[in-house]
């Protein structure tokens, strides 16, 4: 496989990068960095690392082609993705403090790891306490939620976040695991990469049990809060697996105000797009605003109120179906 790069990508147009990934049907992964400048979302440098893990996994090698020294290599330096693709570079950079400017990439392999991530790099977001409460809440289960469908320990998600100057939180998490389809048909019925991304979304559904609203420690409420709050803040959120892209686009106000949150994905301004590589396991890539426009309780308590109506309107269906 050959990983190229853009000038750009964010979530917005992950697509420029997506295009430059090309499976030659080798077993080995060339990295091969554009020789100018260019600017990336963390998602990109995570789904990269992922690569990497997935290639050393199955016996191949990992390496980097035609790499030069200047401002944006010197940024994946910094951001650790040469060291998490296990490849040594002579790259001079100055490490200056992260704090409330970007995390590195960093390996997350359980709850203790993800705990600490958590709780060490949000503080440094100089942030009050309702907008650092939101950031935890984000990122534990956005992390959460692939560490779940990744299905394997021994290949960890990898987590990135960047404050902009805007007040904007960019975040990206993706493993090399055994992806969404697989992890929800122990399960759920799911036959293709989009339905089970579609079924991902949905309110109270989790890989973990068949049963609408899920168990005890996992209620299958991890990636529709986050795309609630994407979409109160007309931002994008984009998930890979498979071959398969899905991309939630900035949604319409409604008369004036927020947007509306939609219990279900179909219901939302998406867009697909199929890949010409198949993605082994699960990336996610958020956007959100580190702001307090609404106070973190109301949050919660509005985007609950949508969860607990889906899960019983979801159960009702089930029980109708099933005795009618």
């Amino acid at each position: 496989m050959r990983v190229g790069l853009p000038d750009r990508a964010y979530l917005a147009d992950l697509e420029r990068f997506l295009t430059m990934i090309v499976d030659d049907e080798s077993p080995d992964l060339t990295f091969a960095p554009k020789q100018g400048l260019f600017s990336l979302h963390p998602l990109v440098l995570c789904m990269i690392a992922a690569l990497a893990d997935n290639c050393r996994t199955n016996g191949g090698q990992v390496k980097v082609e035609g790499l030069i020294a200047n401002n944006s290599t010197r940024y994946l330096q910094r951001m650790g993705l040469f060291k998490m693709m296990g490849v040594e570079t002579d790259l001079p950079v100055v490490e200056h403090d992260p704090s409330g400017r970007f995390i590195p990439l960093t390996r997350i392999t359980n709850n203790a790891d993800l705990t600490k991530f958590v709780t060490d790099f949000v503080p440094l977001l100089h942030a009050t306490p309702g907008e650092a409460d939101s950031v935890k809440y984000v990122l534990f289960e956005l992390i959460r939620n692939v560490l779940e469908h990744a299905g394997s320990k021994d290949r960890g998600a990898i987590a990135a976040a960047q404050v902009t100057k805007s007040g904007r939180l960019l975040i990206g998490v993706a493993d090399s695991g055994i992806g969404v389809r697989k992890s929800l048909s122990r399960s759920h019925s799911v036959t293709t990469h989009q339905s089970a991304i579609t079924l991902a979304f949905q309110p109270g559904v989790t890989g973990t049990t068949a049963q609408f609203g899920g168990n005890e420690t996992n209620g299958g409420a991890g990636l529709f809060f986050m795309k609630a709050m994407s979409t109160l803040a007309r931002h994008h959120m984009v998930m890979v697996t498979g071959d398969r892209l899905m991309k939630l686009l900035t949604q319409k106000r409604v008369k004036g105000g927020a947007p509306a949150i939609k219990s279900k994905l179909e219901d939302d301004r998406v867009r697909w797009r199929e890949l010409s590589f198949e993605f082994s396991g699960t990336a996610v890539g958020v956007d959100i605003t580190v702001k307090e426009t609404l106070a973190f309780n109301e949050l919660l308590k509005e985007i609950r109120e949508v969860y607990h109506v889906n899960v019983r309107k979801s159960k009702r269906e089930r029980n109708k179906a099933r005795f009618s």
